[in-house]
């Protein structure tokens, strides 16, 4: 390559002001991830420096992450990890989570009162399994945000959404049936049908989440008598279904006699402004939904919602699972939906993950696949990379991300994508750092690997 540094700043070591010109080019895309530097003299004569200037400059390149040395091949451009700082968490952009920082301040507060209370007698002892009458009417209060008018009495408390759907699987399915779900879908759900021994098959997704005839097809092929999806931001693909879309979901599962179950996890935190399914028919479909990503992950607060048929045959499900209901996380969340504390946690959350959603737009120079507030995105693979060499490469610069096949239930025709997580660390300059590497990688060119011959 012929890379013709030009040296900005003359007052410093030249080595120094070397490094900075090799920055300062990486930073304007003039070098790209996996570009060969020219050879060592040859910059050499082009500054008219020694040698020894230029191979202390590599070396200084190389401790901050901006080059790797192969020997007998050359110097590459290779936007990878600096000497570790001790003070500095890495962003794990294949983790889904959100960030504690939004919601700190509001949570210790909550955690304080409820020291002062001296209610160990209560939250320590076990709790009715769907719940405390007060805990089931805050949630429901807080269900009203996705269109669901539900009585205390129809809210099922759960230690969060995989207890609630784990429960769902051993109410309603037997061995050797078959649960239909996205193409692409959360993979806690392969686990529970493995666990279950029932088979999960995948339905077509396009932007809105299930195709409707896809699913009418898949109904009628397999007999499912029970579909999962998500409405709102799915995981991974940040599918989001139009009201006419949700409605037509519903009315091609009441023709098939086909259960619903909504995992609305995601509900909350994106300010979807269209009704659950469940709030459009709540007799097809089961509700399920927790506070995991829209206040905190460790809070194991879920809420299950069924139609009045099957509420007995779940909460018998769920006690079987969790003798009794989690009263400290239901006393934590009462205490912030009668402060205020929830809503200001929701909308810090709101505010955060939009603003990650730009800096993501800003530095990866890439649409985000959704424009609610959302903290991971699908981000598709470009050409000419292939997925396992993408997400290979990006391994070697110190950035996680998780491919598509990681979700794959059923094979899809193109499944060159990765799923990106915004929400990790609070350090926002972390996450800028990860994401300039990503950036760099696929606007890079793939190299091949020195293991084939």
């Amino acid at each position: 390559m012929d890379w013709r540094p030009k040296i900005v700043d003359t007052n410093k070591p030249k080595y120094l002001a070397l490094v900075e010109a090799l920055e300062n080019d990486i930073a304007r895309g003039t070098l790209r991830h996996g570009d060969r530097l020219p050879p060592q003299r040859e910059i050499a004569e082009r500054l008219d420096i020694t040698i020894a200037t230029i191979t202390k400059a590599i070396r200084e390149a190389a401790r901050r992450g901006l080059v790797t040395a192969r020997t007998g091949s050359g110097t590459f451009v290779h936007i990878g990890e600096a000497l570790p700082d001790a003070h500095r968490s890495t962003p794990d952009l294949s983790l889904n989570t959100v960030p504690a920082g939004p919601t700190k301040l509001f949570l210790d507060a909550a955690l304080e009162e409820l020291g002062s209370r001296n209610m160990s007698e209560v939250l320590c002892s076990y709790e009715p399994s769907a719940g405390f009458e007060h805990h089931r009417a805050s949630l429901a209060k807080w269900l009203r945000k996705r269109g669901l008018s539900v009585q205390p009495s129809q809210v099922l408390l759960t230690h969060g959404g995989q207890h609630a759907l784990a429960a769902c699987f051993h109410a309603l399915t037997k061995p050797g049936e078959t649960i239909l779900c996205e193409a692409w879908s959360y993979s806690g759900i392969r686990r529970l049908a493995d666990l279950c021994h029932v088979r999960a098959e995948g339905v077509e997704m396009d932007l809105e989440g299930l195709v409707p005839s896809s699913l009418r097809d898949k109904l009628k092929s397999t007999k499912s008598k029970l579909v999962f999806c998500t409405a709102a931001v799915q995981n991974p693909t940040t599918a989001t279904m139009s009201l006419s879309r949700r409605r037509e979901i519903i009315a091609i599962c009441k023709k098939a006699g086909a259960l619903i179950i909504e995992d609305d996890i995601y509900g909350v935190l994106s300010g979807d402004e269209q009704p659950a399914l469940a709030a459009i028919d709540g007799d097809q479909t089961i509700y399920i939904s927790s506070l995991s990503k829209c206040l905190a992950p460790g809070i194991r607060l879920g809420a299950l919602v069924a139609p009045d048929t099957l509420g007995s045959n779940i909460q018998d499900a769920l006690m079987a699972f969790q003798w009794t209901a989690p009263s400290f996380w239901a006393e934590v969340f009462d205490y912030l939906q009668e402060s205020g504390g929830a809503e200001r946690c929701l909308a810090a959350h709101r505010k955060e993950a939009t603003r990650r959603l730009e800096l993501y737009a800003d530095i990866v120079q890439d649409r985000p696949t959704t424009l609610l507030p959302s903290y991971h995105v699908w981000q598709r693979v470009p050409v000419p990379w292939r997925l396992d060499d993408l997400v290979s490469e990006l391994a070697t610069v110190g950035v996680r991300v998780s491919p598509a096949s990681h979700f794959a239930v059923a094979e899809v025709k193109n499944s060159n994508f990765v799923r990106v997580c915004l929400g990790g660390s609070d350090d926002i300059d972390a996450l800028r750092d990860q994401l300039s590497r990503l950036r760099a990688v696929m606007h890079g060119r793939p190299r091949l690997s020195s293991t084939i011959i």
